[in-house]
């Protein structure tokens, strides 16, 4: 299914994340087909960390499809062997077209999930990620 990218007003170019014992900086380096690229120029050679930003519409035909926001980081790292292995994570937010669900719906929402993940000092996310229901 091919999508139809919605324009949007600009992220700021470079962004500084902070990560556990570690921050980012991510430089815009190209857009392309609706996706904004940055990349952290001080991850090693061979250890490229890329953050992502796109938005879309679902279905283009369906003026009813939801919008799609999606934000990804790939940090690819050679291991033992020297082969190359990435861990990825994604947030997408799909919102309807319809007037059904305000801003501040939305809001809520993510401020949730982001709650889940990062909330109670981190327990919640320890046991997301080593796979308890």
């Amino acid at each position: 299914m091919q999508r139809q990218y919605i324009q949007t007003l600009m992220i700021a170019t470079a962004l500084t994340l902070n990560g556990v014992n570690v921050n980012s900086t991510y430089s815009l380096t190209s857009i392309v087909d609706g996706k904004a690229i940055r990349k952290d120029a001080t991850a090693a050679l061979g250890s490229p960390k890329v953050l992502t930003v796109s938005h879309s519409k679902r279905n283009p035909k369906d003026l009813e499809s939801p919008d799609r926001h999606l934000v990804r980081i790939d940090w690819t790292k050679p291991n033992s062997l020297g082969v190359a292995e990435t861990v990825s994570a994604y947030f997408v937010v799909e919102i309807p077209s319809s007037a059904t669900f305000t801003s501040s719906d939305v809001d809520n929402v993510c401020t949730q999930i982001t709650q889940f993940l990062l909330g109670n000092s981190g327990t919640t996310f320890t046991q997301f990620k080593n796979g308890e229901p």
